[in-house]
């Protein structure tokens, strides 16, 4: 079936409203072959942070804070997954802690990060999970955020639960609720609390809502939609508005990027002017979209296509070209 563009960018846009430096200075962080990269947001410039383990071992996701920090998750097929480790590494690239995705205990199933992300200073970590437990003839399902601080890498996390697909803004969560709504964690609840203010809802669009992230300067914000009918053709898509703060309505324009395939793990840059996705022709940056209201998106700079076999791209400012001191 062939999506008509304009009505589903209608619908969401409208249903976005309240429910109750310069390109040089920032860099892409994203995961390939097993590794760690970062490059420049042109391409020109890249540097391994990691190598991949040894064996079958592997890198499988990263988030950069707006500072400059970076974490990526290793995992070891022959583990379950809430055995994955974590490192941190400070935007020089030294190497601050390695901790664990650490989990609720009592359950059979475990799957995360459903989402990673760092709180902008790069000392809160936040990641979505699902537990499942199945007793005959009654089964559990628990699906949520946790919340833990990054330098306490073996401390039980904090369960926000029904909050999914976790980003974040400041210290504050943006997750999606049963896949329909978004909400935003009241900046008094930040970033423990489970209190949270609906956002907007995509309910009646044909798609579920995934993960939201949105510009640290509060200006712009990509929805990442995902097919409803299990049997659909149709690729998950990036919408991307204009809003009015975090929370708040979103401005004329919304479109849908001009992706290969699926489209997935966007982010933004910290100011509004990249962004970085995830799609068939692997990890891709370009320029914003202008917003002047085609459907599918026209941007102020073309995509270039960084690594053709990366995955989960973040935008931040860790150093891509470090000086070395001098003996």
């Amino acid at each position: 079936m062939r999506r008509l563009w304009g009505s589903l960018i209608i619908v969401v846009a409208s249903a976005l409203v309240f429910a109750g430096a310069a390109e040089a200075a920032f860099s892409v962080s994203y995961t390939d072959k097993g590794s760690v990269w970062l490059s420049t947001l042109n391409g020109k410039k890249k540097r391994k942070l990691a190598a991949k383990p040894k064996g079958k071992v592997k890198w499988i996701e990263t988030a950069q804070s707006d500072n400059g920090r970076v974490i990526a998750v290793r995992r070891d097929p022959a583990r379950i997954a809430n055995l994955n480790s974590y490192v941190l590494w400070g935007p020089t690239g030294k190497r601050i802690v390695q901790g664990s995705l650490t989990t609720e205990s009592g359950w059979t199933s475990y799957v995360l990060p459903l989402s990673l992300d760092l709180t902008s200073n790069g000392k809160v970590l936040v990641y979505g999970y699902q537990y499942y437990t199945y007793n005959y003839p009654v089964s559990s399902l628990e699906e949520g955020t946790s919340v833990k601080p990054v330098m306490a890498g073996y401390l039980d996390p904090i369960n926000i639960v029904g909050e999914q697909w976790p980003t974040t803004v400041g210290n504050r969560i943006v997750a999606s609720q049963q896949e329909i709504f978004a909400g935003v964690q009241k900046a008094g609840q930040a970033p423990y609390g489970d209190g949270f203010s609906g956002w907007f809802s995509v309910d009646g669009t044909g798609y579920d809502l995934q993960r939201t992230d949105v510009a640290a300067n509060r200006k712009v914000a990509v929805a990442e939609l995902d097919p409803s009918a299990s049997d659909s053709r149709d690729p998950s898509v990036l919408l991307v508005s204009r809003i009015s703060g975090l929370g708040g309505s979103t401005l004329a324009g919304a479109c849908v990027l001009p992706a290969n395939g699926d489209a997935e793990n966007a982010s933004i840059s910290q100011d509004g002017k990249s962004i970085a996705w995830q799609d068939r022709r692997g990890v891709v940056v370009s320029g914003i979209p202008t917003f002047g209201g085609s459907d599918v998106c026209k941007l102020t700079r073309g995509a270039r296509v960084i690594s053709k076999t990366g995955a989960y791209p973040s935008i931040g400012r860790a150093k891509v070209s470090v000086r070395k001191r001098r003996q």
